[in-house]
């Protein structure tokens, strides 16, 4: 890779907003930028203001397009896939990276702008793993044309289409990285072992997918192993269809704390000063999934040991019996069993989530990256 070199990501999410596709799309373009190779990034940022917007692209050092919303989705979509085309047409770009479903379809789209440039596909979760045949055709189609193919969990990989080459893909996990000076005062805490309240957190829209409603299944039994304890819940209330029962029970509703969606220093300061991280995380009946769980790995930094699922992408995000343990979300017992070894082992867990976050910087995920575009044939 040389300084001519010219990347486009076109991404369904981006900050300020909030979302895992986001997270990994500005990352990937902050360090790609730090790394000295020219950006531009066409996004879409939903459930953010236009101020906070201006206010976020301000302080990047690449170039960021915003898609426009209509009232009209067909012109929504109309309109973006025409900046889409006008951009690739007019950017001269080496490497296109696509993010996100939409992102990934419009690849049929841009056959023929192809040119000299390298279409480069990354498969987070859900979106390669739809139930909609029409959907599925799309995507899997686009995975086919893509030079390379970045699943960002061995899982993800297991659920792109069998018949798409194994050659073009290539694993690189998600990775990390927080504002630093939003944590300077936050205290570092030391602890071998927890004993009696634990303080539980879960960062992620409530939904689902994020399996929040297994973690509250579980709560009353781990109460009773370790009495006072607290869950946290940090993110949007995007649907509370499956815990809404448990908001209202007399015997769990103290115990639980809904933040909502809160600003960074905020949420950080909730993680330093919980004690486990837990995502119960449960694949869709359309198919989507917990393709990694990035979270996790932020919550390590601050040596928050993890609970997360098996059969999902913190097979991962988490070294189990190291940084965390994995468990079948739907089983009590495994999940108050994985509480209390954390509480008993607590400086080993630690310990071991501090480490395996530093593994998972995008300061040594973006060289990953780097070395296998230099390397698409």
């Amino acid at each position: 890779m040389n300084a001519s070199d010219k990347f486009l990501i076109i991404t369904t999410e981006f900050p300020p907003g909030q979302g895992g596709i986001g997270n990994h799309a500005y990352n990937l373009a902050k360090f790609l930028k730090l790394n000295k190779i020219d950006v531009t990034v066409l996004a879409v940022s939903d459930f953010v203001s236009e101020e906070d917007k201006k206010k976020f692209d301000k302080k990047q050092d690449f170039k960021i397009i915003r898609f426009e919303r209509y009232d009209n989705k067909l012109k929504t979509y109309r309109e973006r896939l025409s900046l889409i085309k006008k951009n690739v047409r007019e950017g001269n770009y080496s490497n296109i990276i696509f993010s996100g479903m939409s992102s990934l379809m419009s690849i049929l789209l841009l056959k023929k702008l192809k040119s000299g440039s390298n279409f480069i596909s990354i498969a987070h979760g859900g979106e390669i793993n739809a139930k909609n045949f029409i959907e599925k055709t799309i995507v899997n189609k686009s995975l086919s044309f893509s030079d390379l193919i970045i699943p960002v969990s061995r899982f993800s990989c297991s659920k792109i289409d069998s018949n798409i080459d194994k050659k073009k893909m290539h694993v690189i996990p998600n990775g990390f990285d927080l504002d630093m000076s939003e944590l300077i005062h936050l205290p570092v805490k030391e602890r071998k072992e927890i004993k009696g309240a634990v303080r539980l957190v879960s960062v992620g829209s409530i939904w689902p997918r994020k399996g929040h409603h297994n973690v509250l299944n579980a709560l009353q039994e781990i109460i009773s192993d370790h009495p006072g304890t607290t869950y946290d819940i940090v993110g949007r209330e995007s649907d509370t269809t499956l815990c809404r029962k448990y908001f209202i029970d007399e015997k769990l509703k103290e115990s639980i704390k809904i933040h909502g969606q809160i600003p960074n220093d905020k949420m950080y300061a909730v993680l330093n000063s919980s004690d486990v991280f837990i995502l119960l995380s449960e694949t869709q009946p359309g198919g989507d999934f917990e393709g990694f769980g990035i979270a996790v790995i932020e919550a390590n930094y601050f040596g928050l040991p993890s609970i997360g699922s098996l059969d999902s992408g913190m097979e991962d995000s988490i070294k189990d019996g190291v940084s965390g343990i994995l468990v079948n979300p739907k089983d009590k017992n495994q999940i108050r069993k994985a509480v209390s070894d954390i509480c008993n082992n607590y400086g080993h867990f630690s310990k071991g989530a501090k480490q395996w976050a530093e593994e998972h910087h995008w300061s040594v995920i973006v060289k990953r990256y780097i070395d296998v575009i230099n390397n698409i044939k």
